[in-house]
């Protein structure tokens, strides 16, 4: 009697075992992780887009730019070069949004 395969999303080691046999037949690493072929394949597949991109996928950016950021033991932060430039792509998004519209008042137009 064979154990039912599991469902669900991909567990970190699942992926870091997909990744490491590459070279291995998709029915082999799938039976030994007790998945489906199609739901290793589609990993795979996954990985190979990332790859072929030379990026991570836009919506799989993090905006939040706090981890690009330097720190040092004694509390300074330093902006650096990617957190700048992430800051800078993300501030039409950010300045536009009208959350804060009537709320802030300006004393002089220019």
């Amino acid at each position: 009697m064979s154990k039912k395969k599991k469902t669900g999303k991909l567990t970190k080691v699942e992926k870091f075992y997909i990744e490491n046999n590459l070279d291995k037949d998709i029915a082999d690493v799938a039976n030994d992780l007790n998945r489906t072929e199609s739901s290793v394949n589609k990993y795979i597949d996954s990985i190979e887009e990332e790859k072929d991109t030379g990026h991570i996928a836009s919506s799989k950016q993090d905006p939040d730019v706090s981890n690009l950021m330097g720190y040092n033991d004694r509390g300074s932060t330093v902006m650096t070069p990617a957190a700048s430039e992430r800051s800078d792509d993300t501030r039409t998004t950010r300045v536009n949004t009208g959350k804060y519209e009537g709320i802030i008042h300006t004393i002089k137009e220019k």
